[in-house]
């Protein structure tokens, strides 16, 4: 029997887990009145249908940034029809209880704050009414006014708001049955998702969306002269309260036309378009200056500096770089010049293992910067033991004390390079591809032909940097096989079992580094990224706007 109860009481225990998340203070609805008066007075009522749980005490409504404008006759009831007592000066710190069935006012030195109590718990519909002074003022040219009837950072946010603006009192021989229409009134809204409307004599603006964060509600209307006597008036024009509020918003000009957007959409999309175009075909112009009547080219190019060729190579594709091959290129130059050799050894179950030794670089102050880097880290990778095994690289790669190395590593790898650098530089070009060409094409020779033995092993550096070292070294000794059995280096580099583990950990390990590299300087230009727990001194602002506290 208590088996059969184990499963129920989890699932409760779930379920009581879950009521805080879903019986948290909820704002369901929100609809708002305005009924100007001819002198520009605004009577607003706002009706909220939420649902409250336990969590505060008291609704609050912020009225701020009133210029001269003043907040009276606060009315509040429910639900039920109970009328709020009105105390006046509210007291934020009273208690749950004592605030029930009471409303008041707090003064603040940029507006109010028009409060009530919640009371009790469930699906709640609050009433609140108030007056605004002189909401629609006088400006030389029009009417109107610009104003926040919702205000941002409202707690708990609604799902729905429907604002409404009419006019009363207004004389029947000032404009058309005392109403406002589009012939005398321009309406605009901010800040929210959702539209604004002159339908039927009154304004209505409502949301399309559940407010977010950084929702608002702002109205701005525009009525001509003669709809409204305001008793504030204000000096200069409406136009520059319109241009104003424009700014940053999506509103267009009136000047805007159709051929206006036409242009707009050209350049947003077809420039852009224009502007690949462009670049492919001054690429394609280039390549096909180097390769025109391209021979063979037997010889080292550029002195055998590997990073110009590899930048070259780069420069010369239409999209994209490629450094992995540079790097793999790198490591055969170590061996080849005797900083780096693959030996057997018996490790501690008895067992021939071939092992990937570092030894000192050679005149390393004569030596490439990117060379003396890779064989820098290799060395500090290895050890005391000089053995670098797979494992070592990765972990050292990975250590937060060698950021610094790795950071300036990844700097020299990736040097950047343009098609552009390279226009005084054709004949050395040609002899890049010509060498690619060769080797691309080396199963053509004949042993008896080969004049070039002495070369092998540089271009064995430079067909790995050219991506096709495996078909170049089958070429090799299908040409002439007992090479590789007289030259010790020539063999090392031919390795096809220590020597790609090598490069895979120095490839995949040199990637990471380069993305934490870059996540690190996008966290502190500002594009986001994990937060720092300590700092942010210094910080201005604080505050919110508004519901249930």
């Amino acid at each position: 029997m208590k088996k059969r109860l184990v499963i129920p009481c989890i699932l409760l225990l779930i379920a009581a887990g879950m009521l805080p998340l879903s019986a948290r203070p909820y704002l369901h609805d929100l609809q708002i009145k305005v009924v100007l008066t001819p002198e520009g007075d605004a009577h607003i009522t706002e009706t909220r249908l939420m649902d409250i749980d336990s969590e505060g005490t008291e609704c609050y409504i912020v009225v701020g940034n009133l210029n001269g404008s003043d907040v009276c006759n606060l009315e509040v009831s429910d639900e039920q029809g109970t009328v709020y007592e009105n105390v006046g000066d509210w007291d934020i710190n009273l208690s749950r209880q004592r605030k029930s069935g009471t409303c008041g006012i707090i003064r603040k030195h940029d507006g109010y704050e028009l409060c009530w109590g919640l009371g009790d718990s469930g699906r709640r519909t609050y009433t609140t009414s108030y007056t605004i002074t002189h909401l629609v003022r006088g400006y030389d040219d029009a009417d109107g006014f610009n104003h926040m009837f919702v205000a941002e950072g409202l707690n708990p946010k609604p799902d729905h708001v429907k604002l409404t603006i009419e006019a009363e009192g207004l004389p029947n021989d000032t404009i058309a049955e005392g109403e406002l229409t589009t012939e005398n009134t321009s309406v605009w809204a901010f800040r929210y998702r959702g539209d604004v409307n002159v339908e039927d004599g009154t304004i209505v603006a409502e949301s399309s969306e559940p407010f977010s964060s950084g929702s608002a509600m702002i109205v701005m209307a525009r009525f001509a002269k003669g709809v409204f006597s305001p008793s504030a008036a204000v000096e200069g024009s409406f136009d520059q309260v319109r241009d104003r509020a424009f700014e940053g918003s999506d509103y267009l000009d009136d000047s805007a036309s159709p051929f206006f957007l036409f242009l707009l959409v050209l350049m947003l999309f077809l420039l852009p378009l224009l502007l690949i175009l462009s670049y492919l075909y001054y690429v394609w112009r280039a390549r096909k200056k180097v390769m025109k009547d391209l021979l063979w080219y037997r010889d080292i190019p550029a002195n055998g500096n590997l990073q110009w060729a590899n930048d070259a190579l780069n420069a010369f594709k239409y999209f994209g770089t490629d450094y992995n091959n540079l790097l793999s290129a790198c490591i055969l130059k170590l061996i080849d010049m005797g900083s780096i050799s693959i030996e057997k050894s018996m490790n501690a179950k008895g067992k021939m293992v071939q092992n990937f030794v570092v030894l000192p670089l050679k005149e390393s102050d004569k030596q490439p910067k990117l060379l003396r880097m890779v064989h820098e880290i290799f060395q500090s990778a290895a050890g005391s033991d000089t053995i670098l095994e797979p494992k070592e690289l990765r972990n050292w790669m990975m250590q937060k004390y060698n950021q610094s190395t790795t950071d300036r590593f990844i700097q020299t790898l990736h040097t950047k390079t343009s098609i552009y650098q390279y226009s005084n530089q054709l004949d050395e070009v040609r002899n890049l591809f010509g060498l690619r060409k060769f080797l691309k094409e080396f199963s053509l020779l004949d042993e008896r032909h080969v004049q070039e033995v002495s070369l092998w092993k540089d271009y064995m550096i430079y067909a790995t940097l050219f991506g096709n070292a495996d078909q170049v070294i089958k070429d090799m000794k299908a040409i002439n096989p007992e090479y590789f059995n007289m030259d010790k280096v020539a063999q090392q580099m031919a390795d096809n079992m220590t020597l790609p583990t090598i490069r895979s950990v120095m490839h995949s390990s040199t990637t990471r580094a380069a993305m934490s590299k870059a996540e690190r300087e996008a966290r502190a230009s500002g594009r986001g990224g994990k937060a720092s727990w300590g700092g942010g001194g210094g910080f201005s602002g604080g505050g919110f706007g508004g519901g249930v506290r």
